[in-house]
């Protein structure tokens, strides 16, 4: 079960369409599978889901991404994300777009297309021959990945759209489609059941490290501790002892397979490294990616985050800059809320370690080999100064970042830009300290205070901080949630399903310029001017809208809560 070998270098192509042998020349086409062939081989088979595994999305593929819809990033080049940024999301087209890109363009197609490969794949895997316990033991982790793969596919949609329709079977052309958007329970345990599924098959760890990146039990059971977690906040129904306790129980049982743990780290390199390594101990499921521009897709963080400037590990497009307002959100590090100082006073000294480790900021030290050089967002505050080399007066100043500050989460230092290699950092989807977060507001909910805190100070003592005393314990919460999880794509979730987008979306979105004097003296000047302001257009944009086309080819799929 070779996973590098498929899932990140083999395009596989014409399972789907069985294509079936000349009849003039009678001999097997050289570049397609029949079904036949496919479903008569476990290894064709295995490689037929490894084409599955590319349909999920990371967003460092994106052009877009989820970050972008909250207090965390702006986007300079909004590339359809206005929609919902606006309040102008609807079922036609290009309204139900929130992004440019495969995963946040039509979302519906998108989604239901991967589960339509999945359904296809667990209605015959277990047709395939397994002669021997261990081509059966093989078949059986297959099965497993597939109910993980549909789970997380289905968890996509339902934290989108809520009500979906469930298909669990392939249509014929000629079949009649009956099936209506479920409700949102029904949705929710459905995905549940499929995790269940996915961890009665599947092994906590695999025997061969070729397997690094495949769902395990331990990615099924957080998935389904993160959908329990939805099922229980307030967005999803009616919140109650009952779902909060289930979703308490099942992030615990992923913490509890003692397979998964926090990496210690001592400085905000060491903090930034871990989300460059794909064996980082806490990671439960990731994307990966080669290194050879492959069927992987490109993996965008440098384009998309990087400083405008000249040299390698510069060049960006500023697309996904961090705004001041989550910049201002870093704790000191004494563990005290950052207060705003004077215009003279570097804001970002003796802050928490995980600011600089996220955030790239004026003067720090950036650059691949001897392209290494300070950040320059700075701008001229008189005669005789130069501009910055990353500034928006600098020789790329059309990228240059609109907030004062770059992404620096997802960067390797040790990638060449100028190489002839693609950037390979993996994306993580579900991590332990996700988990420990996620367990941590089941037992806020339940009451246990004590509980609770344990689990928030397991990330906040692993980021150097000391431990929250839960003086304010919801706010605190929310506070080591935004910070441990940033730009990872889960906040536009969190403020959805508590409810809470409406508030962050009345806040305008500020930015920070830069002067520097002749003596290298700088000033820090927050600007009163908005780069942005955001439009919430009451209850209906907490869920995505279903296309219209959708309801067109079957109008019993309605287009609630949108008409």
């Amino acid at each position: 079960m070779k996973m590098k070998k498929y899932i990140l270098s083999m395009a596989f192509a014409g399972a789907l369409i069985g294509i079936s042998s000349c009849d003039v020349l009678d001999v097997a086409p050289t570049d397609s599978f029949t079904d036949e062939a496919v479903w008569g081989d476990l290894a064709l088979a295995e490689t037929y889901l490894n084409n599955c595994y590319l349909s999920v999305e990371s967003e460092s593929a994106e052009i877009s991404r989820f970050s972008s819809l909250t207090d965390e990033v702006h986007q300079m080049h909004t590339y359809w994300t206005e929609h919902a940024l606006d309040g102008t999301l609807g079922p036609d087209y290009p309204y139900f777009a929130i992004g440019y890109g495969s995963g946040k363009y039509d979302m519906w197609s998108y989604y239901y297309g991967a589960i339509k490969n999945v359904n296809y794949f667990l209605e015959h895997i277990d047709d395939v021959p397994a002669e021997t316990e261990e081509f059966m033991k093989w078949r059986s982790d297959l099965k497993g990945q597939g109910y993980f793969l549909r789970a997380y596919f289905y968890h996509m949609l339902y934290a989108l759209y809520g009500r979906v329709v469930l298909v669990n079977h392939t249509h014929e052309l000629d079949s009649e489609f009956t099936e209506t958007r479920a409700d949102l329970d029904e949705v929710g345990n459905y995905i549940v059941s499929q995790c269940d599924s996915a961890a009665m098959y599947l092994p906590a760890v695999y025997s061969s490290e070729d397997d690094l990146g495949r769902a395990t039990k331990g990615a099924a059971l957080a998935l389904k501790g993160r959908v329990l977690l939805y099922m229980a906040s307030p967005l999803f129904g009616s919140p109650s002892s009952e779902k909060w306790q289930k979703a308490a129980d099942a992030n615990k049982a992923v913490i509890d397979l003692g397979v998964y743990s926090l990496q210690a780290v001592s400085s905000s390199d060491d903090y930034a490294n871990l989300f460059l390594d794909p064996k980082n101990p806490e990671v439960i499921f990731e994307r990966l990616y080669d290194t050879q521009y492959k069927v992987t897709a490109n993996n965008l963080s440098f384009l998309m985050q990087a400083p405008c400037g000249t040299g390698s590990g510069f060049g960006g497009w500023c697309a996904m800059v961090p705004t001041l307002e989550l910049v201002d959100r870093f704790q000191c590090a004494d563990g005290t809320d950052y207060e705003i100082g004077a215009a003279n006073e570097i804001p970002w000294n003796d802050r928490e370690i995980r600011l600089k480790a996220n955030v790239l900021l004026d003067g720090e030290q950036w650059g691949y080999g001897a392209d290494r050089r300070n950040v320059e967002y700075f701008l001229p505050a008189e005669d005789g100064v130069v501009a910055g080399l990353d500034s928006r007066y600098g020789p790329a100043y059309w990228n240059a970042t609109l907030t004062g500050f770059c992404m620096r989460k997802f960067l390797d230092p040790n990638y060449d830009t100028n190489g002839t290699q693609s950037n390979n950092t993996p994306w993580f989807i579900l991590r332990l300290a996700e988990v420990y977060l996620n367990y941590a507001e089941c037992q806020l909910e339940l009451g246990n205070t004590a509980e609770a805190l344990k689990y928030i100070n397991m990330t906040r003592e692993r980021a150097l901080l000391p431990p929250a005393v839960g003086k304010d314990i919801r706010a605190e919460y929310e506070q080591e949630r935004l910070i441990e999880l940033c730009f990872e794509g889960q906040r536009w979730f969190d403020l959805r399903r508590w409810k809470k987008l409406e508030e962050v979306y009345s806040h305008p979105r500020y930015s920070m310029t830069i002067w520097k004097y002749k003596d290298g003296s700088k000033l820090y000047v927050r600007e009163t001017e908005p780069i942005r302001t955001m439009t919430f257009a009451g209850e209906k944009n907490y869920w995505m809208p279903v296309p219209r086309t959708e309801n067109e080819k079957a109008p019993q799929i309605d287009l609630l809560p949108y008409e």
